[in-house]
């Protein structure tokens, strides 16, 4: 069982894959809201997708420069 963490995504340096459209995760299994108003959701950072990218699986908690917010 993974201990989810909170993040707010209306900060501007926040860029983990968890919260990338690129990150193939369709039915958003690893994010959850927490205070979605506010911009804090939580995530899963043990949580593995395939980026659309990169090659391969990559971590929720994974960041790069082509990060693209889907909230």
């Amino acid at each position: 069982m993974a201990l989810w963490q909170t993040i707010n995504v209306k900060h501007a340096s926040v860029k983990r894959c968890a919260f990338c459209k690129n990150w193939y995760d369709p039915t958003n299994t690893a994010i959850r809201p927490k205070n979605a108003p506010a911009g804090f959701w939580e995530y899963d950072p043990e949580a593995q997708k395939p980026c659309m990218k990169r090659p391969g699986d990559k971590s929720a908690n994974f960041y790069c420069a082509q990060f693209q917010c889907k909230l």
